[in-house]
């Protein structure tokens, strides 16, 4: 599970599980009269074993179960890590024992005595942390649907509000008053196309590439149309767009929070380039002096975000730059 990583919580856990068996132990070897080098050895070494342990299982769990998928080489490697580092601790309590007692065992007690020195001391914090990974990842999951919701009702309302399509109406009265019918009857299909397609598809969590960028290209005609030369846009390819995915409505979410905290002043124009290769797709808009400097994100990003890691465990990549803003959405690929 590429999600399964040490967070500050989980070494609070470690931390504290450490402590209360080192505690145990310390009664425990008391109680059964260790000496004060077998004490001090017997907890040092439950220390280190116990962390190598942790370390080698997640490692085998990410390894070989999250990113792979396989199965029986998953088992093999934890026997393999389970019985060599129960037997560096056999071989540690051999050693330190006061008196050192008889090494008289086979090889199949010598196996069995392995992992009764490295199982129980393994399996349980691995066990508490996979616990505690799980109600986190439950909680997340909820929350992440929660703010999917969110998203595709934003995303709804920014296109039915009354502003947008006040704004919309006026753009197609002038056009009807100063324009030629052919560039009226132009806006008005792209400005159906985009509605048409944020109604039609307004379920579905994810969207082709091409589809998404048609929607842009739409976009793209109602902002040049209505704002003249104050933004520009562009579109620039490595030619290979299909079966490449992105969260339903993410590119024009993006779209919009350039529009929305970019105002074009004088005679500046606001360029936005958006740059297509083989993993992601880069949004790129130069920012107005009108423009804050500090680095803030909308919630139309936020929310994206999180989509995002809902959807897969990627997510986006910022850079706020004095006179640029850059954002790297992550493609994705569909698992049958």
């Amino acid at each position: 599970m590429e999600s399964f990583k040490f967070n500050r919580f989980d070494y609070r856990l470690i931390v504290t599980y450490l402590m209360i068996a080192v505690v145990w132990l310390s009664y425990r070897y008391t109680v059964q009269h260790y000496t004060f080098f077998e004490i001090w050895t017997g907890l040092v070494g439950f220390v280190l074993k116990t962390l190598v342990l942790i370390y080698l299982m997640v490692w085998s769990i990410q390894k070989f179960l999250s990113s792979k998928k396989k199965y029986l080489l998953f088992f093999v490697v934890i026997f393999l890590i389970l019985f060599l580092v129960g037997f560096l601790d056999l071989l540690r309590d051999y050693f330190t024992s006061e008196p050192r007692w008889e090494w008289d065992l086979s090889f199949s007690q010598m196996i069995v005595e392995s992992f009764y020195h490295s199982t129980p001391d393994g399996a349980l914090p691995v066990g508490l942390l996979l616990g505690r990974k799980y109600y986190e990842h439950r909680l997340e999951y909820t929350e992440l649907q929660n703010s999917q919701k969110e998203m595709e009702l934003k995303a709804l309302r920014a296109q039915y509000d009354p502003h947008f399509l006040y704004n919309s109406l006026n753009t197609i009265d002038a056009l009807i008053d100063y324009s030629p019918k052919e560039k009226v009857k132009a806006y008005v299909s792209h400005l159906a196309s985009l509605y048409r397609y944020l109604i039609h598809r307004k379920d579905q969590e994810v969207a082709s590439l091409r589809e998404e960028l048609d929607l842009a290209k739409d976009y793209f005609y109602l902002i040049e149309t209505r704002f003249g030369g104050d933004y520009r846009f562009q579109i620039k390819t490595d030619g290979k767009i299909e079966e490449k995915y992105l969260p339903h409505g993410a590119l024009l979410t993006v779209l919009e929070n350039v529009v929305k905290h970019n105002k074009a002043l004088g005679d500046t124009t606001v360029q936005t380039t958006i740059e297509v290769d083989s993993s992601t797709v880069c949004v790129i808009n130069s920012k107005t002096s009108g423009n804050p400097s500090k680095e803030s994100l909308g919630t139309g990003l936020k929310n994206l975000d999180k989509r995002y890691r809902l959807l897969s465990d990627q997510q986006l990549r910022f850079n706020n730059k004095p006179k640029e803003f850059r954002v790297e959405l992550p493609l994705l690929q569909l698992v049958e």
